[in-house]
């Protein structure tokens, strides 16, 4: 591989960037060789009882803001002109040199694969890497500095957290709590940011996506650490840089500062991609024995999910062995069809009338609903086929309210025939489809029960049947079968308030179990606070994010009951070991 010609840097900056990295006396291991970055360890974190950014410890603050970002826009400018002077070595390289097709190559796979790196120093550092392999072909990225307008954005992040720190502090006061304790994270929200508002006027006319863009720019330069996403509907999670940050502690009214003295901007840290793509590749003889595996993974399954009595799979007969063997051989009989049973149970309107007359049907069991659903799905049966054996079942099934009475066969076949010519014909002259025919038998038997029910009840004998089966018979008082389907109605609606009285017993029953589950829990937490598994601020947030917001303001007080009720048993078994000791000693 052809080596790097010696270029000598600008002697400014090499100094500088030599007193800022620590780099070595030889310019040009900055290319291959350049400083081993270490994480930002915050080990003095800031502790105060009741915490506040207001007055003086707010504009200490900004203070400490404006000389961190002083001193990180000197650094990064000194790294961006060492940046510079990559760049230029890499041109003049590619310039002077003709790449080979493998350099070109991985240049291609380097490019597309880190095209999502949005860390401008995790992508630098992969590029030193990739050039200490294959030569000076990539460039580097110049890191952005931080622009004025970030200090406004920060000034009003300052706000939101004091906000934060505030309601955490009513809290805590409300509960008695006066403990020393670290300061908690802020949570970022961009879309609060945007609707602050000072005099009714917005304090910074941006959008959500400026404010996650300076939220980004500050965590690169070291002012936002410890960096934690919860997920899209939680806000993001940071710690303010102890270096920066000046707490108010407002129950003693003192500066709260770190107390590491120590802590040292490393802003250089790689962070790892998340999208970096681990995917592998396989050679063409793996691909082979996978095809193969799979085609033999198809067959085996298809063979086991396929029923062994829904198709033959044994050899099949020959036309000599199915016909009959000699002349007075019986020709076999083909087993039939769910369709043609049904079909056989259709007879002559003449020869209906006349078995109805003679009785016949007095304890006839209708046709099992399930199998006019699956020939109305998928039989063979025409549609009017389907109606006839519809309205014959229906005559055989009432058949049994006249037990007591003897119809004549005429009346049974002028009621037939009334039924023939109007029931179930649409406006078109056509019978209905099968596939709603059958619903219809459901009401038609729901409706002949009702009516059974009615005769033996009222003990009332029915009229003759072509009388009974008049259409025209609607009401109450005429007595026709035609009343049933206002019975059906009501039927229908006294279903649907049953429903909707099940929903509402069910959505009660829902509430009042996680009315229960709330309380349980509330209880089981406050249990673990007095047992000092829990600290108060850790009792506070799980109130918080997983109960409803009236425990959360009942919590003082459910935490001095439940401290009362400590009290009072232990009172109890020291005067129970008293009584007992007492006992001993008599």
């Amino acid at each position: 591989m052809r080596t790097i010609p010696n270029q000598r840097l600008d002697n400014k900056v090499f100094s500088m960037a030599s007193t800022l990295f620590g780099f070595g006396e030889n310019p040009i291991k900055e290319v291959s060789n350049p400083a081993i970055v270490k994480p930002l360890q915050l080990s003095g974190r800031i502790i105060a009882i009741y915490p506040a950014i207001i007055e003086e410890a707010f504009s200490s603050t900004m203070d400490n803001y404006r000389k961190y970002i002083a001193s990180y826009n000197f650094k990064t400018q000194a790294e961006n002109e060492l940046i510079q002077a990559h760049n230029n070595s890499v041109k003049e390289f590619c310039k002077t040199t003709v790449l080979n097709e493998v350099q070109i190559q991985y240049k291609r796979l380097f490019l597309l694969h880190n095209a999502k790196n949005n860390n401008p120093r995790g992508y630098n550092e992969a590029v030193n890497q990739f050039c200490n392999d294959y030569g000076l072909i990539v460039e580097k990225k110049k890191i952005q500095t931080v622009k004025y307008a970030t200090e406004v954005v920060f000034q009003n992040l300052l706000h939101l957290y004091n906000s934060q720190l505030m309601k955490r502090n009513e809290k805590f006061i409300k509960g008695g709590i006066a403990s020393k304790r670290t300061i908690e994270e802020f949570k970022i929200n961009s879309f609060l940011v945007t609707q602050l508002k000072r005099n009714e006027v917005s304090s910074i006319a941006i959008c959500t996506k400026t404010v996650r863009n300076h939220r980004k720019r500050l965590e690169e330069a070291g002012v936002f650490v410890e960096y934690h996403f919860a997920g899209r509907n939680r806000p993001i999670e940071v710690h303010i840089n102890p270096e920066i940050l000046v707490i108010l502690d407002v129950y003693t009214s003192k500066i709260k500062r770190s107390e590491n003295k120590e802590l040292r901007l490393t802003y250089w840290n790689v962070l790892p991609d998340n999208n970096e793509s681990t995917r592998t590749f396989i050679n063409e003889n793996k691909k082979k024995e996978n095809v193969e595996n799979i085609s033999q993974d198809i067959r085996s399954s298809s063979e086991a999910l396929t029923p062994s009595h829904l198709f033959f799979t044994g050899t099949h007969t020959s036309k000599e062995a199915m016909q009959t063997k000699g002349a007075g051989g019986d020709p076999e009989t083909k087993e039939k069809t769910l369709s043609d049973k049904l079909h056989e149970l259709i007879l002559h309107p003449q020869e209906l009338a006349e078995n109805l007359a003679n009785g016949d049907y007095h304890n006839y069991k209708p046709i099992d609903i399930r199998y006019l659903y699956k020939e109305a799905f998928s039989g063979t049966l025409n549609n009017e086929e389907f109606r006839e054996l519809a309205i014959q079942d229906f005559f055989k099934s009432i058949s049994k309210i006249y037990k007591s009475s003897t119809p004549f066969a005429g009346s049974y076949k002028k009621a037939i025939n009334l039924y023939y010519q109007n029931k179930w014909i649409a406006f078109t002259g056509n019978s209905f489809n099968k596939s709603v025919l059958v619903d219809e038998i459901s009401q038609m038997r729901w409706r002949i029960e009702w009516a059974r029910k009615w005769f033996v009840k009222n003990e009332f004998a029915p009229l003759f049947p072509y009388n009974y089966f008049d259409m025209t018979r609607k009401t109450a008082k005429e007595v026709g079968f035609e009343y049933t389907k206002a019975k059906w109605n009501e039927h229908l609606k006294a279903i649907a308030k049953y429903d909707a009285l099940k929903k509402k017993q069910q959505a009660n029953a829902t509430k009042r179990k996680e009315t229960i589950n709330h309380s349980k829990k509330c209880e089981n937490a406050i249990t673990r606070f007095f047992k000092n598994k829990l600290t108060y601020s850790q009792l506070f947030d799980y109130v918080e994010q997983n109960l409803p917001k009236q425990y959360l303001e009942k919590l003082p007080d459910l935490i001095l009951k439940k401290s009362l009720k400590t009290n009072e048993k232990s009172i109890a078994i020291t005067q129970e070991e008293a009584i007992k000791y007492s006992f001993f000693e008599f």
